[in-house]
């Protein structure tokens, strides 16, 4: 398993923080997994990816969406030069 936030260290030895968000199935509906604690559950999994989405402004990361097995089957990369004023 992986820490939310983990510390990516590229070649040049610079290092740079990286948020990570899970969206899984959940029952009936779709759990976000930001951190313990943090696990809101949406009808629909646009909702998830809405919520994740606007979680993430002002970070660097990716949205992994999971499916039934915990496989990824979709990663929603975001970062901070990305955002819109």
């Amino acid at each position: 398993m992986f820490n939310r936030t983990d510390t990516l260290v590229s070649q040049q030895t610079q290092s740079v923080s990286m948020t990570i968000i899970e969206i899984r199935p959940f029952r009936n509906g779709w759990k976000c997994f930001e951190a313990p604690g943090v696990e809101p559950v949406f009808l629909s999994q646009e909702q998830a990816i809405d919520y994740a989405t606007c979680r993430a402004c002002f970070r660097s990361g990716e949205i992994r969406i999971l499916d039934c097995d915990g496989a990824v089957e979709r990663i929603i990369p975001f970062s901070d030069a990305d955002r819109k004023l």
